[in-house]
């Protein structure tokens, strides 16, 4: 079976720096992948070479980044754009300051849809509020009709979640998506994101530096440490039997989210 995403031998450059060295890693359909480390250890860049927003000044300077048995490295810029939304979504740290602070989110959420999809505001209002309903918000009209700035951390978050799931991509990149919350509302948003993925088989690459919500998420794990891929496997055994000096490191300060 061709993986749904295959990334080989990857090493990603700024102004001709190499900031990530030789990683390598598959993913199959509805499969949950943490990717770990400190800050600056790559990981983010890793994810931002697969959506294709490493910028001006990035560039995949060697291997090769498969979706679906497509090469995206060799694709252009074109087709990137087509693929995010519908077949990737992208959840970022902090959803509030990747939205328009002068547009309410419904506004926003129908131009996004509306660009891969030809489809009335009523549709887009009515997924939406689908979507809140099965994240158990009960105001989800009140949401679409905010602005980003008068909605909470966690309301934000929650807002990311459904603006990525809204199109069901079969591939969800998350990137720190609850670095900036509070420890309860961490757990809740973490939970939503795990019910997402049961309810629409949808895989997700969890970029994070929080070994707990990568043990409560994952399937598997990739640690990164200063550019490089020092350990990767199944969760239980790098939580368990972890062989990396700098992985041992990272489970000594474990914040643990217990299933119910």
């Amino acid at each position: 079976m061709t993986p749904l995403l295959d990334v080989r031998h990857v090493e990603v450059s700024y102004d001709g720096t190499p900031a990530v060295h030789d990683v390598s890693f598959q993913m199959d359909p509805g499969e949950i992948l943490g990717i770990v480390g400190e800050s600056g250890s790559g990981k983010s860049t890793v994810v931002k070479a697969a959506m294709g927003l490493l910028g001006n000044s990035g560039a995949v300077t060697r291997g090769d980044i498969y979706y679906k048995g497509e090469n995206v490295v060799d694709g252009g810029d074109d087709k990137l754009r087509k693929m995010r939304g519908p077949s990737m979504g992208m959840i970022f740290q902090n959803t509030e300051a990747s939205l328009c602070p002068i547009r309410t989110v419904g506004d926003q959420l129908y131009e996004s849809v509306s660009q891969h999809e030809k489809v009335s505001r009523k549709e887009v209002r009515e997924r939406a509020l689908g979507f809140f309903d099965k994240m158990s918000l009960a105001d989800g009209e009140r949401i679409l009709d905010s602005y980003p700035f008068e909605l909470s951390g966690g309301m934000n978050q929650r807002v990311g979640i459904m603006m990525a799931m809204i199109l069901h991509p079969d591939l969800l990149f998350a990137d720190e998506p609850t670095s900036a919350l509070d420890v309860t509302v961490q757990a809740q948003v973490v939970k939503e994101m795990m019910e997402m993925r049961d309810l629409y088989g949808t895989a997700i690459v969890l970029v994070t530096h929080n070994m707990g919500v990568v043990e409560y998420m994952a399937d598997k794990i990739a640690v990164m440490y200063r550019g490089d891929l020092v350990e990767y496997g199944k969760t239980e055994d790098i939580i368990h039997h972890p062989q990396e000096g700098y992985t041992k490191e990272l489970l000594g300060a474990v914040l643990r989210i217990h299933r119910d």
